[in-house]
């Protein structure tokens, strides 16, 4: 299934082999990474679930190949300029938006290391703007490592950061460097933030092989972020009988991000927009983010925002926010419920995608019926919370590739205390409304 992708990628190298960088050598260290990205994503991912909306931006990354690789010779330059940056090529290169923050010089490079025992953490660079941080970090093992476990990463700032999230990959380390594990951590903050302190510590626990490393890293970022742009919308939209409201569009370096508020007499659960995207007046199109956080907030608190690619360097005379396909489901469809000690799947969606495998304490297998070859890219877990509504501690979750129009779920959380039946919220499902919308935006 991976022959077209195999053929992108190199088609790529081809064409990249072809543009004049300043050194010779980053042509070589780039086109290692993306080799080295396209061994990685054949893997089967499962990730530890870490934050209320991590695992959809994790589930995705199982189909990144698939996506249209567009490296500029601006990027490759800005990539090329910046010692060790070919590291980190395959998880920026799809995000039209971070491309155009390495083309614009917004990258903060840092360059900080910190030793425990055997391990080392490097803080790379950054990318600092009023939504969030994203840092660009290595750990180097003396030893070869085989399994690496990434806890939750805390951000410290003499003011208090107000995070709506944070994202990461699963560990995977280089098959031709494995003592090298190298990713980007994504904090993204629940209110816009301007720092007065410019010094920060990264405070973050790494299991490898089963040994624990605690690295407390201080840091300073060299310059303060660039405004953003917030445009006020407020304008009400209606697909097959639902409405929402699309309530402003904050464009930032890292992102964008657009603000919508559900209507609360709907009779349907609007789950996810699969084709949100910022279009120009020629067509060019900013779509979702692929690697890191997709959406915040609470879809039961009747308001949401979701992210896409940034076009905040960009100019165009005319902008609109295109939205055609979105997943929704029936209210009473919006969730399913297990019996855990019983094994039954007591109630599900009515289309029956769903069925339980197995179930125990700790968590169940499922499976969900699709109809496209290309697989479901979403996780479907939300929220998990028992008959008592008391929320329940998730371990994992993960999603596998498709095998004959199936795909198999699994889910894990802690075993002690809680009440039958184990609730599920469901964050995504393959059901959906088509509609047409186009909102021009205007300052």
């Amino acid at each position: 299934m991976y022959e077209n992708e195999e053929k992108k990628l190199n088609d790529f190298k081809d064409r990249l082999q072809q543009i004049p960088l300043p050194l010779e050598a980053a042509d070589g260290a780039i086109i290692q990474g993306l080799e080295r990205a396209k061994r990685e994503k054949m893997q089967k991912r499962v990730t530890r679930k870490r934050t209320l909306w991590s695992l959809a931006a994790v589930a995705l990354l199982v189909l990144t190949l698939a996506a249209t690789i567009r490296v500029s010779p601006a990027f490759a330059n800005a990539v090329a300029s910046i010692p060790g940056m070919e590291k980190f090529v395959e998880l920026i290169q799809n995000d039209k938006g971070l491309n155009a923050v390495f083309e614009n010089d917004y990258y903060q490079p840092i360059g900080e290391s910190q030793t425990v025992g055997s391990a080392t953490l490097t803080i790379d660079g950054v990318i600092l703007d009023e939504s969030g941080m994203n840092i660009f970090y290595t750990i180097q093992s003396a030893v070869e490592m085989e399994d690496i476990v990434i806890d939750t990463p805390v951000l410290e700032n003499q003011q208090e950061i107000p995070l709506g999230g944070i994202s990461y990959n699963h560990p995977v380390t280089q098959e031709d460097s494995p003592k090298i594990y190298t990713d980007i951590l994504g904090f993204n903050f629940q209110e816009p933030m301007k720092f007065d302190s410019l010094d920060f510590i990264l405070d973050l626990k790494v299991t490898v092989d089963g040994e624990d490393f605690d690295f407390s890293m201080p840091f300073t970022v060299p310059e303060n972020v660039e405004p953003s742009v917030t445009y006020d919308m407020h304008q009400e939209v209606e697909v097959e009988g639902q409405k929402f409201s699309v309530e402003e569009v904050t464009v930032h370096p890292l992102r964008v991000g657009i603000k919508i508020s559900f209507d609360p007499n709907n009779t349907k659960k609007i789950l996810q927009f699969e084709d949100m995207r910022l279009e120009d007046e020629n067509g060019e199109v900013w779509g979702s983010i692929l690697n890191g956080l997709s959406a915040t907030g609470d879809i039961d608190e009747g308001e949401m925002i979701f992210y896409l690619q940034s076009n905040y360097f960009e100019a165009p005379d005319e902008l609109y926010l295109r939205i055609n396909k979105m997943q929704a489901v029936d209210i009473e469809d919006s969730y399913f419920l297990v019996d855990t000690d019983k094994n039954l799947l007591l109630h599900s969606p009515k289309d029956g995608r769903l069925e339980l495998i197995q179930s125990s304490r700790t968590g169940f297998e499922m499976t969900l019926k699709i109809d496209s070859e290309d697989g479901f890219p979403y996780g479907l877990d939300r929220k998990i919370s028992d008959t008592n509504g008391e929320p329940m501690v998730m371990q994992y979750s993960g999603l596998s590739s498709p095998q004959e129009g199936v795909q198999s779920i699994s889910i894990g959380f802690e075993g002690n205390g809680y009440a039958n039946p184990v609730r599920v919220d469901l964050f995504a499902y393959p059901n959906y409304i088509n509609g047409d919308v186009k909102i021009e935006l205007k300052k």
